[in-house]
């Protein structure tokens, strides 16, 4: 039931996007997921994303983000983190900081790969100076923020034996609550994710895919990326 709740609200985010003029553009982003695991109880998972705009030439955003967490059991974990997110502003032509504090929740189904992580994040966002002023940044604003992501991995088969391959399907949907000066607007954005992937080992993963990104900004300015997705999940 959640699920189909789900894909009606994203169903209809996908409409209002399409009634409103919005721009387009493409993106490439290439991302590392690692896992040190402590004990078995705990790990500190980390991941490193550069995101770039209009193919390879032009300057985009790079994130670096980490936490520690903790197992409660094999179906639910918590997480404190922080993440650091510069991104260039083509406007001030400099790169402009974010700081992050996130805490989430993650539920793993226990019959099917399917992972639902439910973040809070506190957020600072530096913006930009005038162009004739010494320092690049003028000022920060700071906004709270709500994240629900959803994965799911289908294992594929060959004569009923299961591959090394797999198709994932993912969806984000990002919310900005209260105290937020970063944006008034409930609705950020919406991230889907189709991608295909092979299994280099226990540990090694990759896939690659198909990231359509739908974005509205703190002034109603409406943004849709169709992203070319690469990944690598590693277990330490």
């Amino acid at each position: 039931m959640k699920n189909v709740l789900l894909l009606l609200v994203v169903i209809a985010l996908s409409r209002y996007a399409t009634a409103q003029e919005t721009t387009h553009a493409y993106q490439h982003w290439y991302t590392y997921f690692g896992n040190v695991k402590i004990n078995q109880r705990w790990s500190v998972p980390f991941d490193v994303q550069g995101r770039i705009r209009d193919g390879i030439s032009n300057k985009g955003q790079l994130l670096m983000r980490g936490g520690l967490q903790y197992a409660i059991t094999p179906q639910h974990q918590v997480l404190l983190g922080y993440a650091f997110v510069p991104t260039y502003n083509n406007v001030s032509n400099t790169w402009l900081p974010e700081h992050r504090i996130f805490e989430q929740y993650i539920y793993k189904a226990p019959k099917i790969d399917m992972a639902h992580r439910f973040r809070l994040e506190q957020r600072w966002v530096a913006q930009p100076n005038s162009p004739d002023a010494h320092s690049a940044i003028g000022d920060w604003k700071y906004g709270n923020r709500f994240r629900y992501f959803n994965r799911t991995q289908l294992n594929l088969k060959h004569q009923q034996q299961a591959t090394r391959f797999y198709v994932a399907l993912q969806d984000e949907i990002f919310l900005n609550l209260w105290g937020n000066d970063i944006s008034n607007l409930f609705f950020d954005q919406n991230r889907f994710l189709a991608a295909f992937g092979y299994k280099l080992s226990g540990s090694l993963k990759a896939d690659i895919g198909y990231m359509n990104q739908f974005l509205q900004g703190g002034n109603g300015a409406r943004n849709m990326n169709h992203i070319l997705h690469f990944a690598v999940f590693q277990q330490l």
